[in-house]
């Protein structure tokens, strides 16, 4: 079975492949799916199952063998405590336009400015589509916003989000140490169990 993975981010792609190894993942231009997918969803369950459904759909109308494949598609939000879970399923566009991670990464700092329960979470929905099946899986880290940027590795909120348990960003943490025990990781993870029940 070949797996999609419904997105168009390279980072994102990149580390999906490393955590799934040695099983066959693919990004959406591998299949020619250049189109957006409007994240319209109000919840990371409804923006996970959105985009999945959309390729899906997309690989059904081109007449492929469906038998054959198997899409799934992520969604990621930072649910900070004292801003009431916000941003959440807003994370990658909060600060409004231009919509990029330094932006986004100004804003928290700016909200949580003199804040002093700094506590939050990284929290991955994944749901996966086969011709028989549709489940969705979520994966949790547990951590707090830092006071200021710490590193320049890695992407998103990363660099003043520290996990809980360690000294540094997820900016600042190996490759290795992230894929083991981020929020994607997890939901990866749990994933992995649930194709490995199937």
């Amino acid at each position: 079975m070949r797996l999609i993975f419904a997105s168009n981010n390279a980072h994102k792609l990149e580390e999906v492949r490393k955590i799934l190894s040695p099983l066959e993942v693919v990004g959406l231009r591998e299949i020619g799916f250049l189109s957006e997918i409007d994240e319209t969803g109000t919840t990371l369950e409804a923006n996970s199952l959105l985009k999945a459904q959309a390729v899906w759909d997309w690989l059904v109308a081109q007449g492929q063998d469906i038998s054959r494949w198997a899409v799934f598609a992520d969604d990621t939000g930072l649910e900070i405590t004292a801003l009431n879970g916000a941003p959440g399923v807003y994370s990658a566009r909060w600060a409004g336009e231009p919509a990029n991670d330094a932006n986004n990464r100004k804003k928290v700092l700016s909200e949580l400015e003199g804040v002093s329960d700094r506590t939050a979470r990284f929290r991955t929905v994944i749901t996966w589509i086969t011709p028989t099946q549709t489940i969705q899986v979520e994966g949790i880290v547990e951590g707090e916003i830092t006071c200021q940027e710490e590193g320049t590795g890695g992407f998103g909120c990363g660099a003043i989000f520290r996990p809980k348990g360690y000294a540094n960003t997820f900016a600042v943490l190996s490759p290795e140490t992230k894929n083991n025990i981020s929020h994607r990781a997890r939901a990866l993870m749990a994933l992995r169990d649930a194709i490995d029940k199937r």
